[in-house]
């Protein structure tokens, strides 16, 4: 049970870590969540090591940043699906190794193995090979449209800033502009005619 002095520290520790208080600060933690939706708890089988699955997600996300949930579910796709498809390479190696110990029972020629393995195991390297392509096609077409999300993003980025210079051209050019009759005025009239062309005079 605690006592009195470690529930007063607890109280002012909390005080202290209330999360942020300005509005910058709480604009920017709201979209803490949207680094990534993989779990890796929920994600990790026997055999394999969490620490690796964080790493992985960890690259793609320095990779993408997603600033949207769209972005962030198509992120969470590639890493899913690269997951997949390591664990997936591994059991394609583990059913070959399988089959090829239960044909030690039938003494086998050497330079048959192979073929005598995968001739056992046909339909079960088949299934395996179908649920490899799909989850390749998965990770393309998730790749192919963060790469489209990506590229319209950045053709939004380049296109505001001419539009913004443009403006602040003619807003500097309005203000050097002085209104008629201000001091300095004068500088912005027409030159005087040449004081060698004199003007044609009208017939009476």
């Amino acid at each position: 049970m605690a006592t009195t002095q470690q529930i007063e520290a607890n109280r002012l520790n909390a005080q202290n870590s209330t999360g942020p208080r300005s509005i910058e600060g709480k604009a920017v933690s709201r979209f803490n969540a949207l680094k990534t939706g993989i779990d890796a708890k929920s994600q990790i089988i026997r055999g394999e090591d969490p620490a690796e699955l964080d790493t992985l997600a960890a690259e793609y996300q320095q990779r993408w940043q997603p600033a949207t949930p769209e972005q962030r579910l198509l992120v969470d796709t590639l890493i899913d699906c690269e997951w997949l498809l390591r664990r997936l390479r591994k059991a394609e190696a583990h059913l070959w190794e399988c089959k090829m110990q239960e044909l030690e029972a039938w003494k086998p020629k050497p330079e048959c193995l192979l073929g005598d393995t995968l001739s056992r195991g046909c339909e079960e390297f088949s299934r395996l090979q179908r649920r490899i392509d799909s989850t390749s096609r998965n990770y393309h077409r998730a790749l192919k449209e963060l790469q489209r999300l990506e590229s319209q993003r950045r053709d939004q980025a380049s296109e505001a800033p001419p539009k913004l210079a443009s403006f602040l051209t003619l807003a500097s050019e309005d203000a050097e502009m002085p209104p008629p009759g201000a001091p300095g005025a004068a500088a912005c009239q027409p030159f005087p005619p040449h004081p060698l062309t004199r003007p044609t005079p009208i017939p009476t």
